[in-house]
């Protein structure tokens, strides 16, 4: 009877082991499945809101003005400077709300972080969020208005549609709203999508590369074809490397304090120079063309008008040198080596080998003033050879600008990937949080 009530023990002892077992694999099952279901939670939803946002401009890109002839829309792609414009408007004639095209938001974030710059350390640490997007609101409508009202006057109506100066007035109006619906879109894609301005950017550059390239043969220009090369090249690999300098921090004192390091990108500031340039030549293009539609007497503004364009060596010559100037603004605005000393010393770390202060200043600023000039010589000089080029007839003016659509397609993919990577992680470790 012992042995028998052993073995009944026995048994109801594994049955519950069994039961407990069963219960644990179950309870790891449903925790498995809630993180696999967590796990592209969030870079599904918001690659999901960046898709929308592109059907949304895709959709207004398709609606045209009113009134506007059906030839009567300005050629875009001929030229290397409507090659420029195209990539931000993407709108080949130029006759759909969607005309001016990100180039409002592309120059308000410019003029919104230039005036940042210029204040002090305190000044910009009071500036709220709020205030700084409010700036850049007010920016950008007065940039849509000059520039709806310049463009309207490039633009054929038909007789039938009504009196010319109510018609471009609706047209004025009608791009301002595309203008800002655009404007919109990027704002909410920066909160809830992916890349910001960038999907739409990149859409814009590869309109313009598809339409280019259908009308002329890349493979008949070698010489074009090993440029395009040597950019990706060099953007890919100044994109996905960074410098990694060695940290000497106070409050770190395990087997892990060697690893701290401050990391700086090859190329600080990405392709920004090159979108930001194309942007800001083309703002002054635009207020000398009002002005010369306001006075068109005035020969010294005509003369002005015909230098200021990327067919004439003075246009090429202030675009590159605007590529440069910004390539090192930009990145010491972005990167701020004095402030970064500056906070180090305050917190009491240093840079292994340089005492804290002066000398880590100089070191910061030395370091992000070369590799500013390296990018700046790349993007400027690669694209400098391109234009020379297309001045002596050897490529096509329209196929001037592929070195440059290159290198911005490459830094968009690159920092579209590294934010996808990152959210990612984010929804693989949501679970634990």
């Amino acid at each position: 009877m012992l042995i028998i009530y052993l073995d009944y023990q026995m048994i109801q002892r594994v049955s519950a082991e069994n039961r407990l077992g069963s219960a644990n694999r179950f309870r790891e099952r449903r925790k498995a499945n809630s993180m696999e279901i967590q796990k592209t939670h969030e870079l599904s939803k918001r690659i999901l809101f960046t898709i929308f946002v592109l059907v949304v401009y895709l959709t207004g890109k398709n609606i045209l003005l009113y009134g506007v002839s059906a030839g009567g829309g300005r050629l875009i792609g001929v030229t290397v400077q409507s090659s420029l414009t195209m990539m931000f408007s993407g709108d080949r004639y130029q006759r759909t709300i969607m005309a001016l095209g990100i180039m409002p938001y592309i120059n308000a974030s410019l003029l919104v972080q230039v005036i940042s710059a210029l204040k002090s350390a305190n000044s910009r640490a009071k500036i709220s969020k709020q205030k700084q997007d409010r700036w850049m609101f007010i920016a950008a409508l007065a940039i849509t208005v000059l520039m709806a009202v310049v463009q309207s006057a490039d633009l054929t109506f038909r007789a039938s549609a009504g009196p010319l100066f109510w018609v471009r007035l609706i047209v004025i109006l009608e791009m301002i709203g595309g203008a800002m619906l655009t404007y919109a879109l990027c704002t909410a894609n920066e909160k809830r999508g992916i890349g910001a301005p960038m999907p739409i950017i990149l859409l814009n550059v590869l309109t313009t590369l598809i339409e280019n390239l259908s009308v002329h043969h890349y493979t008949h220009y070698p010489v074009l074809i090993a440029i395009s090369a040597v950019v990706v090249a060099g953007t890919a690999f100044l994109e996905n490397s960074i410098i990694k300098v060695p940290l000497q921090r106070v409050s770190i004192h395990n087997i892990h304090a060697d690893q701290n390091y401050m990391a700086y990108k090859r190329n600080p500031v990405g392709i920004m120079p090159v979108m930001f340039a194309t942007a800001a030549f083309i703002v002054p293009r635009y207020a000398v063309r009002l002005l010369a539609y306001l006075f068109p007497e005035s020969q010294s503004l005509a003369e002005i008008r015909q230098n200021m364009v990327m067919t004439r060596p003075l246009g090429i010559g202030v675009y590159l040198v605007i590529i440069f100037v910004l390539t090192i603004g930009f990145s010491f605005i972005m990167l701020n080596p004095k402030e970064s000393a500056r906070q180090l010393q305050k917190n009491g770390d240093s840079i292994v080998g340089i005492y804290a202060g002066k000398k880590t200043t100089r070191y910061l600023v030395g370091l992000v003033l070369k590799w500013s000039v390296i990018s700046g010589c790349l993007q400027a000089g690669c694209m400098a050879v391109s234009l020379i080029l297309s001045l002596q007839g050897a490529i096509p003016t329209a196929l001037a600008m592929i070195p440059s659509s290159a290198m911005i397609l490459v830094s968009i993919v690159c920092s579209l990937v590294q934010e996808i990577g990152t959210y990612h992680r984010y929804d693989a470790y949501h679970f634990f949080m």
